[in-house]
């Protein structure tokens, strides 16, 4: 997954592996909570790989708003950029796009 990221994102050296191997982390994990809402033992859940491309293109989207978190609007010298509301650093179109699955509790 982390050359597929880096291939998307245009790095080519290993300077950035670590963030990134982060990042993936980081949206697995968001991914499991939103899927799964009401279970409490994440760390036993695996994702399909149908998960890959949400994977990767949540990463990417974190990965582009680093540092841009709490900005709704910026502008300088008659540029002016409105960026979207972010959530845990994502689109909530992108978090839209996770279905939760619920079931009888055990």
């Amino acid at each position: 997954m982390l050359s597929k990221l880096k291939l998307l994102l245009g790095i080519t050296d290993t300077s950035k592996d670590d963030l990134l191997e982060l990042l993936i982390e980081i949206a697995n994990d968001l991914a499991k909570r939103n899927i799964y809402p009401f279970e409490d033992d994440l760390d036993e859940i695996v994702l399909g790989t149908k998960y890959d491309y949400w994977i990767i293109q949540a990463t990417k989207e974190m990965y582009q708003n680093l540092g841009q978190e709490n900005v709704k609007r910026y502008s300088e010298n008659g540029l002016s950029i409105e960026y979207t509301d972010l959530v845990n650093g994502l689109s909530y179109d992108l978090l839209c796009q996770l279905v939760p699955k619920v079931g009888i509790p055990k």
